[in-house]
Order: structure tokens, then sequence, then C-alpha cells
């Protein structure tokens, strides 16, 4: 349980998050399948030297070869100056103009317009074009792209089907954010009809990739018994796991369970605690653990309260046990 290390992200890791910013309804024609496939292009030494310099706050140089026409300048410099790196603030227009240059070589860049236009980051959004990008992109060869027109797809009663088949496609290709919005589809009925069941399936898809919000919507299904047979210990297993992969919002489902296996099924609340049996003081050592966990990392301001309502109830069995012990 150890707290995630906060780093910036490498510019050549940037690209498997580059479809989380398109996420807004809109609708679209039928898109046709991706014309070839992509492949990140290399950098050359002198561009990577320049991310290297901007990675540490110099950016001079990485925006001098942008603006001397070098395509992959364009490409990192828009990426730096869209979701900002360092002590280099963001600039989110400038940026998504270096993609526009790039993105008549790159598929990466053209997705990267997409999300400018969805977003509003030049000035104003615009869905139209957005769409236009996100096809473009997907025919360059771009993976992300497809779900991405899905997504936009599924703001649309009429277009959410089309939406989630194309998600669906991605999905099956491998990609791990568009497994998360086929299970998302599938577990709340959006464009599809609802089934908890294939629900479950898409997300145990994310989860083997280590999807920390997979792993959490997973473990609170199994928790649950939704969708398939209830298994508690299976259901902590996939929280430590998004916890280990930097998702805080499971601290509070780890604690509440753990509790409530030592109790019989009770949550931290007012009244009194029947444990079955003896309970070892390190056994509470840990709830009390996953309590502060989510009361230091959890930005929730409800799950604060059940924190410090649990991190009390803890301590006070703690001293009960701890009184009990002396007297023996």
């Amino acid at each position: 349980m150890k707290q995630p290390r906060i780093r910036l992200v490498p510019f050549c890791k940037r690209l498997a998050q580059l479809a989380l910013l398109a996420y807004a309804p809109a609708a679209i024609a039928a898109a046709p399948a991706s014309s070839q496939a992509w492949a990140e292009p290399p950098v050359s030494p002198d561009v990577k030297a320049a991310m290297d310099k901007a990675d540490a706050g110099q950016p001079a140089e990485l925006i001098r070869l942008a603006d001397a026409g070098r395509t992959d300048a364009q490409f990192y410099a828009g990426v730096m100056l869209i979701y900002g790196r360092n002590r280099v603030p963001p600039d989110a227009k400038k940026g998504c103009g270096y993609e526009q240059k790039a993105s008549s070589s790159r598929a990466d860049a053209m997705h990267l317009v997409g999300v400018c236009w969805q977003n509003g980051l030049t000035g104003a959004k615009d869905n139209a074009k957005a769409e236009a990008a996100y096809l473009r992109a997907d025919q360059m060869g771009f993976p992300k792209s497809k779900c991405a027109l899905g997504l936009m797809l599924l703001g649309s009663p009429a277009q959410a089907g089309r939406g989630v088949g194309l998600c669906k496609e991605s999905a099956n290709a491998g990609d791990v954010e568009a497994q998360l919005v086929v299970g998302d589809a599938y577990f709340y009925g959006r464009g599809v009809k609802e089934d908890h069941q294939e629900a479950r399936k898409w997300y145990a898809m994310a989860a083997d990739r280590n999807n920390p919000q997979a792993l959490r919507r997973l473990g609170e299904m199994y928790a649950a018994g939704d969708g398939g047979k209830k298994d508690t210990k299976k259901a902590v297993a996939l929280w430590e796991a998004a916890e280990k992969a930097g998702d805080p919002l499971v601290c509070i489902l780890v604690a509440d369970q753990l509790f409530s296996d030592l109790t019989g099924g009770k949550k931290p609340s007012g009244g009194t605690y029947a444990f079955r049996g003896g309970v070892p003081v390190g056994d509470l050592d840990a709830v009390e653990a996953w309590y502060q966990e989510a009361l230091q990392r959890d930005p929730r301001p409800d799950v604060k309260q059940r924190a410090q309502r649990g991190i009390k109830v803890v301590q006070s069995l703690k001293a009960a046990a701890k009184a009990v012990s002396v007297k023996n």
C-alpha cells in the first residue's frame, strides 16, 4: 500500500493518454475501417535532446525546431503546450496550432486536432471539425481515434449503438480505454441493452491490463455479486491492484470491506460491534491504515467523513482490546 510516486510522464510515453480528453457527445456518420496500421514515428536525436531539455523546464530549443517546420518537433511541442510540463505552462491554443501543422503526416497529431476542437482548446468547440479529425486519424491508422468517434456518438441516442460498435472494434483490438468504455456501456445500458454480466467481461479485459478504473469497478461487481458470483476476497485483491496502479478512490472500499469482514457485515457507524471470535490487533491496524490512506488521498468530502468515522471506531476497538489484554 505504498503512496504512488508523482512523476512527469516522458514525452514518448504520452501517446497512450491522448484519447482521455475525447469524451464529449456529438453525432457522426459511420466511419470506414482504418486503411493502414499506425506506428509512432522515430524521434530524431536533435528533437530527442530538445525534448529532454523541455522536460527539464527549458522548451526553447523544441519550440525553435517546431517553428523551423520539423514535424516531429511540432508534434511534441504541441503535446507539451496542450498538457503543460514541469515549469512550462500550458498554452493550448498554440499547442493545437502545432498539432494542426503536424497532422498532414502524423496520425497522432490528427487525433490531437480532434481533441482540440472537441474540447474548445482553440477557443471554441466545433464537434463537426472534431469528428472530421478523428475520422481522418482513424483512416491514417491511429488506434484510439475510432473509440473517440464512438464516444462522441454515444451522446446521440440515434447514433449510440454505432458508437458502442466503434469502441468495441477498438476494444477487441486491445485498446484498454475502449474496453473500459464498452464495459460502461453495458453496465449503464448506453447504446446497448443493460447487461452486467457482459459489463463484467469487458471490465475484466481492461483489468487484466492493469487499468485502475476497471480494477475498481470489477472489484465493486465482485463485492456485490453483480453480474456473476460474489467474492469479496477477489474484490479486495482487485482494489489493492488498483491502488498500486494509482487509484486513490479504492482505499475507502478496501477499508470498508475489511471492516465488514471483521464485523460480520457491518460498516463503521454508531452502536456496538460483535466480532466473530478473537480479532488480532494487527487486523485492526490494517483496517485503520486503509482508512488513513482514504483520509489522506481521496479528495471526496463524504469519503473523508467516512474515513474519519472508521478511524474513530477502529481506534476505540483497539483501545478496548488493549484494556482486555491488560486485565487478563
